[in-house]
């Protein structure tokens, strides 16, 4: 199909714009965590009894589950809506949200609010990096480095951020925050962002809608249950990780034989593309457990406060931005296996120490680990996105971005709770390891009580390690050659690039 001439689009304003909307999502999933006890005084019940934890709690996880369940069906809106619309709209709805959010006059209109939320926070990170794939043309990875800065930056700043608005102001400040930010990205969408769009006729798959969405939603539930502490023979874990996995299995088989699938399956034929996704997944799971771990242990082993955690996990950041712009730079020029692997090897080895962890490392010793941890992520996590894809035809942008945040959704959800039940039964073999962190100790007990914590912690890092051992493995088995975008092949080649 021909196209009419037109202005070129500045890929970098583009990017611009992107990057303060996911900024604004990333950093929602990680501040309202510490204004719970905040919304349990909040809500509390006449006689001044306040909710339980458990019912405060789905507030977040309602915020999750959306997000989940909404992401099958972006890659239908970006084709049916079209790319600006649909951010811009994900961009207003959210704020819209976040305001609702903090008017409830419940804690289950906030629940309902907070399901909101997650249906258009949901939307905003793949819809963004398939508006940024579309625009960015041989600068993909430069592109995709600029992706990752608020993945970077906002989960470090969430909880600082969270804990100072709650002390200074209130919990409602929480929400709040969010509407400079979604007005300020709105805004700017509708001046920078291209007019023109690939609006298209589309089928919705309705069957497949009712099979992905609540399925993920599901499995997600269960898995969260399990990483939560409810014992993996709990119905509240088994039970709905059946029904969702039964449910995405049909999806999949539903996918692979209707003609207007929800999502098209096909793309995993890709090799390129399956081993980045099987990459992108792996790391996903390590970068999430590692996430968890480490400000527990600063904060129940070493008794930092929420500030001061997140100023020693600041070299992280600050590594990733020395590295990212050079990685970025290498993938656009060079094939993904000469440039993924050295920085997925500084993360292995990075965690690879963090499993020496005890109740007086040096502070500079874990700054110095830190900042080498950055640099991995700086060279690994974009760069996987970027090889992903650029062995997609331009049109499969919207469809491979669903696939690849699908998959970064649920692992990323299975290693958090993978790594909570592997720390919990680590810390129930000591004998005051976990009364310690509990704060249940004093005095010598209390320090022998860290010791064996600190041991527990170190252990429960080699779970994040493995997972990065395998990834450096697919890491090594990406494409030693510049992979050409499958629309610019002959038939024939394009047909042999999936095999």
């Amino acid at each position: 199909m021909s196209h009419s001439p037109q202005a070129p689009v500045n890929p970098y304003r583009v990017a611009a714009v992107v990057m303060i909307g996911s900024f604004m999502a990333v950093l929602d999933g990680t501040i309202v965590n510490v204004a719970v006890p905040s919304l349990q005084g909040y809500y509390a019940g006449p006689d001044g009894t306040p909710p339980p934890y458990s019912s405060v709690a789905w507030a977040i996880t309602g915020y999750a589950l959306a997000t989940a369940a909404i992401i099958p069906l972006t890659d239908y809106g970006l084709r049916r809506v079209g790319h600006r619309w649909m951010y811009v709209g994900s961009i207003a709805l959210f704020t819209l949200a976040s305001v609702l959010c903090a008017l409830s006059p419940s804690l289950g209109v906030l629940i309902a609010m907070r399901v909101f939320q997650g249906l258009c926070g949901g939307c905003i990170m793949p819809v963004g990096t398939a508006l940024v794939a579309s625009v960015a043309g041989d600068r993909l990875g430069r592109m995709m480095s600029l992706m990752g800065i608020p993945m970077l930056i906002a989960p470090v700043v969430g909880p600082i951020l969270g804990g100072w608005l709650v002390d200074v102001a209130s919990w409602h400040w929480v929400f709040l925050i969010n509407v400079p930010f979604g007005l300020g990205a709105a805004l700017l969408g509708l001046v920078l962002l291209p007019r023109r769009d690939s609006r298209r006729a589309a089928v919705l798959d309705v069957p497949g809608v009712l099979l992905m969405s609540p399925g993920l939603a599901l499995v997600l539930w269960g898995v969260s249950n399990a990483g939560a502490g409810a014992p993996v023979a709990s119905p509240s874990v088994w039970a709905p990780l059946a029904v969702g996995l039964a449910m995405v299995v049909l999806f999949v088989r539903r996918s692979l034989t209707t003609a207007h699938p929800l999502l098209d399956l096909t793309i995993l034929g890709l090799r390129p593309y399956r081993t980045a996704i099987l990459l992108a997944v792996s790391f996903q799971a390590a970068f999430t457990a590692d996430l968890l771990l480490l400000p527990s242990y600063l904060q129940q082993v070493r008794g930092l406060g929420a500030m001061e955690t997140g100023l020693l996990i600041a070299p992280t950041g600050l590594g990733a931005l020395v590295t990212m712009p050079v990685a970025a730079n290498l993938i656009d020029r060079l094939p993904p296996r000469r440039v993924i692997p050295f920085g997925m090897t500084a993360m292995l080895l990075s965690v690879l120490a963090l499993t020496q962890v005890g109740p007086s490392t040096g502070v500079w010793w874990l700054a110095v680990v830190l900042t080498v941890q950055g640099m991995g992520i700086g060279g690994t996590m974009m760069p996987v996105s970027t090889a992903a894809l650029q062995a997609v035809r331009r049109a499969e942008v919207g469809n491979a971005t669903t696939l690849f945040n699908i998959g970064q959704q649920v692992f990323g959800a299975v290693g958090i709770a993978v790594v909570s039940v592997i720390l919990a039964l680590l810390l129930a073999a000591t004998p005051l390891g976990g009364q310690a962190v509990a704060g249940e100790l004093g005095g010598a007990q209390l320090a022998a009580g860290l010791a064996q914590a600190a041991q527990a912690f170190g252990r429960a890092f080699w779970m994040p390690t493995a997972c990065l051992a395998v990834a450096l493995v697919l890491a090594l088995r990406l494409p030693n050659r510049v992979v050409v975008p499958a629309e610019d092949l002959p038939p024939v080649a394009s047909s042999e690039a999936r095999a």
